[in-house]
């Protein structure tokens, strides 16, 4: 199965790697910006664990091949472009150097393990309770400004854009430790934050919370967004 509207930039074809069929628009841009040689390539990013399909397109815009890569050939990749835009020196602080620990484990977790999301979630559940004792605030505007510092301390990200709605808190995370590394894959994948997130309002205040990730780096953002709603006491 195999289906291209030049005009629409639309794509309909089967995965190997998903054993079914997929489709997906090409952005406008894709086409719009120059380029130096032809064929050029465009990849399409999609499934769990991630992995890829690159669509070769000559100058009239005509695709004339494909290729298929799987999980672990793509966090190859993304690993090799990480240490490329993030050159590690003897100069550099703890927080660089742990945050590029991290990405390089996550991501070959995400390749190489089906439940990987679920994982990032316990551990960031696991860490919440550790780090809980590191928080003194009693009011839920308060906790969130402790976040912003420690995350920003520790090179986690920027937590800004804080809005208290009343029924739930949403905020934005920029240069996410969890997923600015990443390229597009179309979802979003900061587990290990809502995992984290949760335990420690749960901790904090006694009742069950929901927090979600709305918007992600990883969806061509950005930035990360995430949302926090209280759904009840928590049952002792």
């Amino acid at each position: 199965m195999f289906k291209y509207n030049k005009e629409k930039h639309y794509v309909k074809l089967f995965c190997p790697q998903c054993n079914s069929n997929i489709e997906f628009l090409i952005p406008d841009s894709v086409f719009s910006k120059p380029h130096e040689h032809y064929p050029f390539t465009f990849r399409y990013i999609h499934g769990n664990p991630a992995h890829s399909v690159t669509l070769y397109f000559d100058k009239e815009l005509n695709i004339r091949g494909k290729e298929f890569g799987d999980s672990l050939q793509l966090s190859n990749e993304i690993i090799e472009n990480m240490f490329r835009d993030r050159k590690i020196t003897q100069n550099d602080d703890s927080s660089k150097i742990i945050k590029t620990l991290f990405n390089t484990f996550t991501t070959i977790i995400d390749a190489r393990v089906p439940k990987a999301e679920e994982i990032h979630y316990i551990v960031g559940k696991q860490l919440g309770d550790k780090f809980e004792g590191l928080f003194f605030s009693e009011e839920e505007e308060a906790l969130l400004e402790e976040i912003s510092r420690f995350w920003k301390r520790n090179g986690f990200g920027i937590i800004d854009e804080l809005r208290f709605e009343p029924s739930r808190i949403i905020f934005n995370v920029y240069e996410c430790f969890e997923c600015s590394h990443l390229p597009n894959l179309g979802r979003p994948v900061c587990k290990l934050d809502e995992g984290f997130f949760t335990t420690l309002f749960e901790k904090k205040f006694g009742k069950e919370y929901e927090i979600k990730e709305l918007e992600c780096f990883a969806t061509g953002n950005d930035h990360c967004q995430f949302q926090i709603k209280e759904v009840g006491r928590k049952v002792i």
